[in-house]
């Protein structure tokens, strides 16, 4: 029975036999009309007239098909919205063009509501078949491919278009074996309305009845303009209803506009972050990487990786990789040639504190921009480890200036932190001798150098929400050092995007902050990870620790005795420092600081980094700065 029922949705594909089967159906269109409009009794010389007429709406509607439209070409399996208004368009032209003979080479007794009455005919019977044909494969497929496991039973959060476009699909891929139950969504006017047969149910605070009312088994949120706290709200309700939440991404991220069942994903915690869409200055970036040759190093980190992959998008002549992590080096190196298959890339596993091999690279590739985002970033490791803090933080950095210098880099961007803002530790320390050697060798070298300084950025290799991951797999607790601490974050790409920007608007000695919103107190984003990760935080305990070595409680973005200006970019601030650096001293302070690694002492070290940074372990509540960056913005 099954085998009899689908041979009746065998479909034939020939391309002729179609093409037959139109012209069949356009010539009775013809013959119709002539029956409708003599209300199927036709006189006899208007039969006389009838091979005449089709003959020259047929020439016409020949050429029209093959050559002006190409009809043949289209799938009646696939037939759409677009292929219907081609098929309109062709059926219109043939009318138009048929009238005009008609007025030029009239046929004797022809009445003008014929080609009316045909250009609707044609157009029904021609649509009608292929609209057959779509209806007979999409039962094929069902036939084909259902499923007869239990389907997965979903709601859909967002009834506008996103959601209708999710549930044609689902509709269509039975494969997909999801069951929608029903819709939700906070417009009045759309509640007890229904979606290709589908109810809207209630208001997104209904979630829990319509759930246990329906045996829910997923949550997907279909709205791509989802501000966070309604995101927040959804998994909250999620968490205790122990059920996961897929969602599309955001607006900014569908790029091609296209929203797909392939676009769901799991609600990522960055979508829970206050957040603008950021705007990129792509003609300004492609201006200064375009045909470059460009040198990254870390470029196997987290941020270093996604510079990369940032820049491969604007074309450079060649991109070079340097880290000293052989393995995370191969990986993005496979990753960039999968993406990128005709970009010239060169990869150096290279320590930036070997002096020689840095300078052998750069001597081999002479690159025109560097991306400076190698370095130690842990805390409590450098607080450990200082003498490694300063030679890769500092020595390191300064091989990669001095190599930029000597083989003519045009431009030098050094990445930063606000842990460098009245540095509480090593790593802050050393990333803020980091921001002035910027300004050291702006004063004698041709090339540009910049330092973009911001926060802790989620996603990264070892950053927080790695540890909680880890934590909430061993079932817990989450621990964190106190209620209090706050920090400001940034994503992956938002943060390499804006370095970007800022290296094709900064000029030599320039040094950026970013504007990353508002901070995040540890302990919510510690509750809304444990909520994405599928649990409530009456399952994962949070812990309080206490504050580790280096650690404060907030970080500032700048000094209170720097200035911040506004630049072209909306989210880009320029500090100005208003302390001058003197060469001389700084030079000797450097020396010291070098001999102070090396005799591997901690103390040694934290007084000189003090008599290089006079705000080194000096934080503090900077008040000034705060009622400047309100009215900046």
């Amino acid at each position: 029975m099954f085998l009899r029922r689908r041979n009746l949705f065998k479909i034939p594909r020939s391309t002729i036999f179609r093409i037959f089967v139109d012209f069949a159906f356009f010539i009775l269109s013809i013959y119709f009309s002539f029956l409708l409009r003599f209300e199927f009794i036709p006189p006899s010389n208007y039969i006389k007239i009838l091979p005449l007429v089709i003959f020259r709406e047929f020439l016409i509607f020949f050429i029209i098909y093959f050559f002006a439209f190409k009809l043949y070409r289209t799938l009646w399996e696939y037939f759409s919205l677009e292929a219907l208004k081609e098929l309109t368009l062709a059926i219109t032209l043939e009318k138009i063009i048929f009238y005009l003979s008609y007025l030029i080479f009239p046929i004797q007794g022809l009445p003008r509501s014929i080609i009316l009455i045909s250009y609707f005919t044609s157009l029904l019977l021609l649509f009608s078949v292929r609209a057959f044909t779509r209806w007979v494969y999409e039962s094929k497929k069902s036939i084909d491919k259902v499923n007869y496991a239990q389907k997965k039973r979903v709601v859909i959060i967002g009834a506008g278009d996103a959601g209708e476009k999710i549930l044609r699909e689902i509709k269509t891929h039975k494969n997909l074996n999801y069951d929608v139950v029903g819709f939700l969504d906070d417009d009045p006017k759309k509640i007890g309305k229904t979606i290709h047969g589908i109810k809207i149910l209630g208001p997104i605070s209904s979630l829990h009845k319509v759930v246990r009312g329906n045996g829910v088994q997923e949550i997907l949120v279909a709205i791509p303009s989802a501000p966070p706290s309604l995101l927040k709200n959804i998994l909250s309700m999620a968490s205790k209803l122990k059920l996961p939440v897929k969602t599309l991404p955001g607006i900014w991220e569908l790029i091609d506009g296209k929203v797909t069942i392939s676009k769901i994903r799991d609600v990522k915690i960055e979508d829970l972050l206050e957040r603008d869409v950021i705007d990129l200055d792509s003609e300004k970036i492609g201006e200064y990487l375009r045909g470059k040759k460009v040198l990254v190093t870390g470029a196997g980190g987290s941020i270093g990786a996604e510079i990369c992959r940032q820049v491969a998008r604007y074309g450079p002549q060649k991109l070079i990789l340097l880290g000293r992590g052989e393995n995370s080096i191969f990986n993005i190196e496979l990753e960039l040639k999968n993406t990128y298959p005709n970009l010239n890339i060169c990869s150096y596993i290279a320590d930036i504190k070997d002096r020689d091999r840095i300078f052998y690279i750069f001597s081999m590739e002479k690159p025109e921009i560097v991306f400076h985002s190698a370095a130690h970033k842990h805390v409590p490791l450098m607080e450990e480890n200082p003498d490694e803090a300063v030679f890769n933080n500092v020595f390191g950095t300064i091989n990669v200036m001095d190599a930029s210098k000597e083989y003519g880099v045009k431009k030098f961007i050094f990445i930063s932190t606000d842990k460098a803002v009245y540095p509480a530790n090593i790593m802050g320390a050393t990333k803020r001798v980091g921001e002035m050697l910027v300004r050291y060798y702006n004063s004698h070298s041709q090339t540009e150098y910049i330092a973009v300084r911001f926060g802790n950025v989620l996603g990264s290799r070892g950053s927080v929400l790695e540890v909680f991951k880890k934590q909430i797999e061993m079932g817990g607790p989450i621990t964190i050092t106190h209620k209090d601490m706050e920090r400001y974050f940034m994503t992956i790409p938002e943060a390499v995007g804006l370095v970007l920007q800022a290296g094709a608007i900064g000029k030599s000695g320039d040094l950026f902050v970013l504007d990353m919103g508002k901070p995040i107190k540890i302990i919510d984003l510690a509750k809304n990870f444990i909520e994405l990760s599928g649990y409530s935080v009456e399952d994962i305990e949070i812990k309080i620790i206490g504050l580790r070595p280096g650690e404060k409680l907030k970080e500032e973005l700048w000094e209170e005795e720097e200035k911040v200006l506004k630049t072209s970019h909306p989210k880009i601030y320029k500090i100005i420092s208003n302390n001058d650096l003197d060469k001389n001293s700084f030079e000797a302070l450097l020396r010291e600081l070098k001999l102070s690694a090396e005799k591997r002492d901690k103390n040694e070290i934290e007084k000189v980094l003090k008599k290089l940074i006079p705000t080194y372990k000096k934080a503090q509540e900077n008040a000034k700065g705060k009622e400047q960056w309100e009215a900046l913005k």
